[in-house]
């Protein structure tokens, strides 16, 4: 049994030989192979870099451009008091509101000017104020009012125009399209006694616009 087992070592003996001067030369290149400390790169790509400190910024802003800032200035109410100084969101209203119920053509000057310096609610209550005054620039005040993209507005516009009879742009408010707009001009038309131009704008039309309109309409004139 022993000599069997000799035997077979004898046999290893050489594979082992050639296996540990393999590694002894693997071990030899990877102590005395020259060696590179830069990264090896496996892609490149251009890439933009900018400096930065001042230089750098400078070189951003000639990117980018100069930026506009613009200042909302609030100046009609100096209109009705020079002495008024600067007033609040919630004092504004109330001076727009108080132009609204005197009405006249004084007032319907100062209300368009806060139409065109106010912005959102107090954008609105502006034209619903000049929709209840008198004068020259209330007209062609409603009319750049509905072209507006805000829809409040819009309906702030065609119910000031209700209230005048503006017949001409209540028409072209029928056609709105926001609903409550279109038939907020209807209504306004029948009040003016003009169904036949809401008949003569509806034939022929099945959307939903229209066919709320004919429902509600009778609705709100108690027909």
């Amino acid at each position: 049994m022993i000599g069997v087992q000799l035997a077979y070592a004898g046999e290893l003996l050489p594979a082992g030989i050639v296996l540990g001067i393999v590694g002894v030369i693997l071990i030899g290149l990877t102590i005395f192979w020259p060696h590179s400390s830069k990264p090896v790169v496996t892609a490149r790509s251009p890439v933009e870099t900018i400096a930065l400190g001042p230089q750098g910024a400078a070189h951003e802003r000639e990117m980018t451009g100069p930026v506009a800032v613009f200042a909302r200035t609030i100046s009609w109410p100096a209109l009705v008091d020079p002495a008024a100084g600067e007033l609040d969101d919630h004092e504004r209203r109330r001076v727009i509101d108080g132009l609204g119920i005197v009405g006249d053509a004084w007032c319907a000057g100062i209300l368009a000017k806060a139409f065109d310096e106010e912005e959102g609610e107090l954008r609105v209550a502006a034209i619903e104020s000049l929709g209840q005054s008198d004068g020259e620039i209330v007209a062609p005040t409603l009319e750049r009012a509905y072209a507006s993209y805000v829809v409040a507005e819009r309906y702030a516009a065609v119910d000031g125009a209700s209230r005048r009879g503006d017949v001409a742009l209540l028409e072209r408010a029928l056609r709105d399209t926001d609903g409550t707009v279109a038939l907020a001009a209807a209504y306004g038309l029948h009040r003016a006694k003009r169904d036949d131009l809401i008949d003569s704008n509806l034939a022929g039309r099945t959307d939903a616009r229209a066919n709320e309109i004919r429902r509600v309409l009778p609705i709100l004139s108690g027909v």
